[in-house]
């Protein structure tokens, strides 16, 4: 009898989701210092299920929802549904490649005593549309250090950028811990996405694509801290792992809410 329960148990299990926590350091600005170790952490609920995500629990104000090449802002207070899209980060891209020519095109049919402003707007466009879509080349070392997150071994790599250490990177290997794999695949998800980095383990890396290298690293990071100037300004740990989370409605969007498409990703970022 044990044996046909678990057999019926086994495909609702498969088809659970994983639900962790991110917890972030507060850092002591003063002296570029991690602050006292009695702070309490900002923490934020994730849920992840067949490579979609949800950023935010049940009582937070602001959630996040990755999911069909869409980004979903639901606004608890405001009863909100914010839909954007063209959010992906060579969405994102080519917005900028587009305003870019839309500015030199407007340029050159400007009257005379107009050309030069707007031809400067479309050279400060285009300047700022270089540099988003610059690739940063990055390095990743591993180490012989190891340390433990939540009581799980980890193993510490490095990534430098322009020969400085920016982050450390405490790596597990996936299948060492509970729905090691859907976690590695919802950052998968948000690594499509402009900011997708900061929203998978707290660092800003820019437009350029940066999954292949997590990918290389075997594993999940269960810890990310970031350096400047060799002073650790950021500290973020995954913690409180859980499979088999219940997933009925963790991803869908709320009913009764209002649905606002827009506004575009690049403005809504901009605002």
């Amino acid at each position: 009898m044990r044996q046909v329960f678990v057999l019926l148990l086994a495909p609702a299990l498969a088809n659970a989701g994983v639900s962790y926590d991110v917890a972030v350091r507060p850092v002591d600005q003063t002296n570029i210092a991690l602050a006292a170790p009695t702070y309490t952490p900002v923490v934020t609920q994730y849920f992840v299920e067949d490579g979609k995500v949800r950023v935010g629990g049940s009582n937070a104000k602001s959630i996040y929802v990755f999911k069909d090449r869409t980004m979903y802002v639901i606004d608890n207070p405001s009863r909100t549904v914010h839909v954007l899209k063209h959010a992906t980060l060579s969405q994102v891209v080519a917005h900028y490649a587009d305003a870019v020519k839309q500015l030199e095109d407007a340029a050159a049919g400007a009257p005379p005593n107009e050309r030069a402003e707007a031809d400067q707007k479309a050279a400060d466009m285009k300047i700022v549309s270089d540099r988003l879509r610059q690739p940063v080349p990055r390095e990743y070392r591993v180490t012989v250090r190891f340390e433990s997150v939540d009581g799980r071994a980890c193993r510490i790599w490095e990534e430098r950028e322009n020969g400085a250490k920016r982050l450390e990177l405490c790596v597990a290997p996936a299948a060492t811990m509970p729905g090691g794999a859907e976690i590695l695949s919802g950052m998968k998800t948000l690594s499509q996405f402009r900011q997708g980095s900061n929203f998978a383990f707290g660092v800003e890396l820019g437009l350029s694509e940066w999954w292949p290298d997590i990918a290389k690293l075997g594993g999940v990071p269960l810890l990310v801290r970031e350096y400047k100037y060799d002073s650790v300004i950021s500290e973020v740990m995954l913690t409180a792992i859980r499979q088999a989370v219940p997933s009925a409605s963790l991803l869908d969007l709320p009913d009764g809410y209002q649905m606002q498409e827009g506004p575009d990703y690049a403005q809504w970022y901009m605002r």
